[in-house]
C-alpha cells in the first residue's frame, strides 16, 4: 500500500474519533510519520502536545516476556492506579480479568500495525469507572529503542455520564498492514 494508503486509514480513523484533544493526538503522530516508516518515541514531541500531556500515554514491548512496560503517563492516567506507571508491565497495571483483552489490544497495534480507537467505558477500578474515548498507535523501535505504542485516554467519572454511555468499550479497528510492516 502506498502513502495514500496510510491516508486513507488515517482519516477513517481521525473522523471515528468526537475529541478534539484526542484528534490533535492523533495528528501528531501522523505529522510525525515519515515515509515508508512508522514514528518512533524519539519522534514524539511533547511541546507540539503540551495541553494534551495530561492525557496522554506509552508502553514499550517487552518481546521476551510477551508484555509491555509502562513509559510515560500524563496526570490523568496516572491518577486511576494505585501502582506507579513508568516501568510496571501492564499486567500489573490492569485488573486481572481486564488484562487479557488489553494484552490483544495492544499486541494487535503493535503487529499488525493498526490505529485503534475505542469509546465507551474505557477503565474500571475497584473504586471507580471512566466514561469516554481512547486512541493507540504503534511506535517502530530504532536506535537500540524497543517497539511500542502511543495513546491518550479522555474519560470523565461514571457520575459524569448519562446511563445510555456507559456501554463496554466499542472498537474500532484501521489496519496499517501493507502500508508498514509488522513491528515487533
Amino acid at each position: 500500500m502506498s502513502n495514500i494508503g496510510i491516508e486513507r486509514a488515517f482519516a477513517d480513523f481521525e473522523n471515528s474519533i468526537l475529541s478534539p484533544a484526542l484528534k490533535e493526538v492523533a495528528n501528531h503522530w501522523r505529522d510525525v510519520c515519515a515515509p515508508g516508516r512508522l514514528p518512533a518515541w524519539s519522534d514524539i514531541r511533547p511541546a507540539a502536545l503540551k495541553k494534551h500531556l495530561p492525557i496522554v500515554w506509552s508502553y514499550d514491548y517487552l518481546p521476551d516476556e510477551d508484555d509491555f512496560v509502562g513509559k510515560l503517563a500524563g496526570h490523568d492516567i496516572t491518577g486511576v492506579s494505585n501502582k506507579p506507571f513508568k516501568g510496571t508491565r501492564l499486567s500489573a497495571l490492569r485488573p486481572g480479568d481486564k488484562y487479557p483483552r488489553s494484552l490483544i489490544r495492544a499486541r494487535r497495534v503493535l503487529h499488525e500495525p493498526a490505529l485503534y480507537h475505542g469509546k465507551g467505558l474505557v477503565y474500571t477500578t475497584a473504586n471507580s469507572f471512566g466514561v469516554g474515548e481512547r486512541v493507540v498507535m504503534p511506535l517502530e523501535g530504532r536506535g537500540g529503542q524497543s517497539s511500542g505504542i502511543f495513546g491518550a485516554t479522555q474519560y470523565k467519572e461514571l457520575a459524569d455520564w448519562k446511563v445510555s454511555e456507559m456501554d463496554a468499550e466499542t472498537e474500532n479497528w484501521f489496519s496499517l498492514a501493507g502500508v508498514f510492516p509488522a513491528l515487533a
